[in-house]
């Protein structure tokens, strides 16, 4: 069982803010309903006692701002909800990694990193004698098609929704390069990898020339562990001192 020396934090500290803002934004919610509904009130009578829609416009106004407001809220509460899926996805892919890769494995999840004036948000790291693996997890569900050199992908959700988003191909590469400029006098350049890792179990992938760099749950952990046949990169003690290296570099 490969050793977890960091677990995720940003996303669950994300959530937390959104839960508090929800809960603020609710109670202002009464407020601005109150107003809207004493508004309306006061143009009706405004308009039945004067005749002229002044009030009435006023308060037709007011309504259309408390409705935008409504939508606002309804944003946010699906922001919460898509970080939910996006923590599961995480969280799934920590424990099977923990699991299911050999003891001398360490893994590092939820890293932030800088070099030089490039910063990425690393999913998962795994550090191990065969090499450092980047992982980038995404909790989507759906048809996706593209290819690996694309810059956007296509979703076709089963309801027949479809969207364009960035290639998370591309987004881990970019990682992985960075870990090439920070790590290139201790690892070997063919011994980074970038692992794109679909974690949803209602996903289907049409990537062309996805070999080695699009992979499900189980594929990524297959993929690593035959890496384990290798000739070691890494010692045990220099993938315990670099794991504490990039832990220190968080703080």
């Amino acid at each position: 069982m490969a050793k977890i020396l960091r677990n995720e934090t940003s996303l669950r500290h994300r959530q937390e803010a959104i839960r508090r803002e929800l809960a603020s934004r609710q109670i202002l919610r009464l407020v601005v309903w109150g107003t809207v509904l004493a508004i309306a009130a006061w143009g009706t009578v405004a308009t039945i006692r004067s005749g002229s829609f002044v009030g009435i416009v006023l308060g037709g106004v007011a309504i259309f701002l408390a409705v935008g407001y409504e939508v606002h809220l309804r944003e946010i509460a699906r922001e919460s909800h898509f970080i939910e899926g996006g923590r599961r996805g995480e969280a799934k892919m920590a424990d099977i990694l923990a699991e299911q890769l050999a003891d001398d494995h360490v893994i590092l999840n939820d890293l932030e990193l800088r070099v030089a004036h490039e910063r990425a948000q690393i999913d998962h790291l795994v550090i191990a004698p065969s090499g450092i693996y980047v992982i980038e997890s995404k909790f989507w569900a759906g048809t996706f098609s593209g290819d690996v050199h694309d810059a956007q992908w296509t979703q076709t959700k089963s309801n027949g929704t479809v969207r364009h988003m960035k290639s998370p191909v591309q987004q881990c590469e970019r990682q992985r390069r960075m870990f090439i400029t920070l790590l290139a006098a201790k690892v070997p350049e063919d011994r980074i990898h970038a692992l794109a890792v679909f974690t949803h179990p209602g996903v289907n992938l049409r990537i062309p020339n996805a070999k080695n760099r699009v992979f499900t749950v189980r594929d990524a952990v297959r993929y690593i562990n035959d890496r384990c046949f290798e000739p070691p990169v890494l010692t045990a003690a220099e993938v315990g001192e670099l794991a504490e290296q990039i832990i220190r570099g968080q703080a």
